[in-house]
């Protein structure tokens, strides 16, 4: 099964180092901005200043604050992407070898999603959220790795499970790809009623993947 990889950040030239610096040190200013103040409350200004440049020397290098949160984004999908497939590799080995069980599985994919969704402050979950629906082509980049995601997974439950009672691995890497990363992003935003879900999410996983396992 194929997958179809979705085009990477494009780098930027810069002439000069000092340019190359100044462009990072505006990505890094954001970046932490945004995760202690949220995105709607940080303004191109805040970053200038946290960079230590002029703002009209961050508008040489970025036309707004949407621009740079797209960029950040993009590198830190193209992060994951990088993460997924070392990980789906390292668990195909390892299930073929007999190191691990689908229960092994499901709580190395569950544990990843948690872990990289925990990362980020809730309020810039919701502007993910909502910037997917409100920015075309900021929803088309999400899906690109989304749509990544779901072969991947495809890729690695047709060799771990059975077409008799999985007749379609894509259907299920779909599945799964919409209930555990919304269940992670869930008990994010709602830490005070999400005791137990993730164990809950890990149990109907398990169920489910084996009811579909290879039969030897």
């Amino acid at each position: 099964m194929s997958v179809t990889i979705p085009s990477p950040p494009t780098p930027r030239e810069f002439r000069q180092a000092r340019a190359r610096s100044t462009y990072e040190k505006i990505l890094q200013a954001a970046g932490t901005l945004y995760a202690e103040r949220g995105y709607h409350s940080v303004q191109t200004p805040d970053i200038a200043a946290r960079a230590q440049i002029s703002v009209g020397g961050l508008y040489r290098y970025f036309k707004d604050k949407h621009q740079i949160f797209t960029e950040l984004v993009h590198r830190r999908l193209e992060q994951n992407r990088a993460e997924q497939v070392a990980m789906m590799a390292d668990i195909e080995q390892k299930f073929a070898g007999g190191e691990i069980d689908l229960r092994g599985m499901a709580s190395r994919l569950i544990d990843w999603t948690w872990q990289a969704i925990n990362q980020a402050p809730p309020d810039l979950l919701r502007t993910l959220e909502a910037m997917r629906y409100e920015d075309p082509d900021f929803g088309e980049l999400c899906d690109q790795y989304d749509r990544y995601e779901r072969q991947l997974l495809a890729a690695t439950l047709s060799k771990v499970t059975s077409r008799t009672t999985i007749s379609s691995p894509t259907a299920g890497a779909r599945l799964l790809d919409l209930i555990i990363p919304a269940v992670a992003t869930w008990a994010r935003l709602h830490p005070d009623e999400s005791y137990g879900i993730k164990k809950a999410t890990l149990e109907m996983v398990v169920r489910y993947l084996e009811d579909s396992q290879v039969r030897t």
